[in-house]
């Protein structure tokens, strides 16, 4: 009688399935290259009837996942769009969080475990001494005699400026006021950069010179406007850089699609240019917006100012 009732029970259990949800990880490929995109299939199953939501980005600086804005988050599978950016034991996909809430209302939460990944290199294996690609070796510097020529008559003419200058300045009825010029704000100059890549059409020829330049202007307006070394920081140290900053963290999977193509480019030798023009316009849309929110801190900076005094 014990024996019936213990195969009873364990039948209903069976068909009531799983009390509590549990998560199963899949990545959609066994071997992945640095910067390459991969999915990641996400399951989970519970009790009929429970609902879930899944994180719209996670990752832990080595793997990023990002969950595609038409994807249903509520659904009992996710399929996320990942990169991996390290090699290793650090290239894993790291644990995701995801939130439920059982049939009878009562709500939850559960973490998958991480899964390991195995990066592949796309240096060649048979090079003893693997390099970063660059853009063209070295060349060499040769002076000629029209070069110190030349110098020779910059000097003179340096001197002969610079005695006309004190002549000048001895004689302060014959001095001139000099002309102010005012100085090209760091939205103006990003802009006329990016129309000058866009009209010269570089990403068609060859992306090497479309891609670097195109980072550096986004690098250059960022340290200008938000006063950091962006310019000496590595792709890493940008996007912890952007994503820290309340003005940029939107544009964080943009600038890291753009970064990551830049660095295959440059260094993987790739040739693909079919997002250059969203890239261009996603650096636009960042000048823009940090544009737009520093003038409205500026303005209300200025009606606090203006209530003090008035009060």
């Amino acid at each position: 009688m014990k024996l019936l009732l213990a195969l009873l029970l364990t039948s209903t259990l069976a068909r009531a399935g799983p009390t509590q949800p549990t998560v199963d990880v899949r990545p959609g490929s066994s071997n992945i290259s640095i910067g390459e995109k991969f999915s990641v299939t996400v399951d989970v199953h519970g009790p009929a009837g429970t609902t879930y939501e899944f994180p719209q980005e996670t990752g832990d600086g080595s793997v990023e996942l990002v969950l595609p804005e038409a994807a249903n988050r509520r659904a009992e599978t996710a399929v996320y769009e990942a990169q991996v950016f390290a090699l290793g034991a650090e290239a894993r996909i790291p644990a995701i969080a995801i939130r439920y809430t059982l049939p009878d209302g009562t709500a939850g939460s559960l973490r998958s475990l991480p899964v390991p990944l195995n990066v592949i290199s796309t240096l060649d294996p048979k090079d003893p001494n693997p390099a970063p690609a660059d853009f063209a070796p070295p060349v060499p510097v040769q002076v000629s005699r029209a070069f110190w020529v030349a110098s020779a008559i910059a000097g003179s003419l340096s001197i002969l400026l610079l005695v006309a200058i004190a002549r000048r300045l001895r004689d302060p009825r014959k001095a001139i006021d000099p002309t102010v010029t005012a100085p090209i704000s760091p939205e103006e100059d990003a802009f006329k950069a990016l129309d000058d890549l866009s009209v010269s059409g570089r990403a068609y020829g060859d992306p090497r010179t479309f891609y670097i330049p195109l980072i550096q202007i986004m690098k250059r307006y960022l340290e200008r406007r938000l006063q950091a070394p962006v310019l000496e920081m590595t792709s890493a140290e940008t996007l912890s850089f952007v994503r820290a900053h309340a003005w940029t963290a939107p544009h964080v999977a943009g600038i890291r699609d753009l970064a990551t193509s830049a660095d295959l480019v440059k260094f993987g030798g790739s040739t693909d240019a079919s997002n250059a023009e969203r890239q261009l316009q996603l650096v636009r849309d960042l000048v823009g917006r940090v544009d737009r929110l520093r003038r409205a801190e500026l303005e209300r900076e200025t009606r606090a100012v203006e209530q003090r005094k008035t009060a």
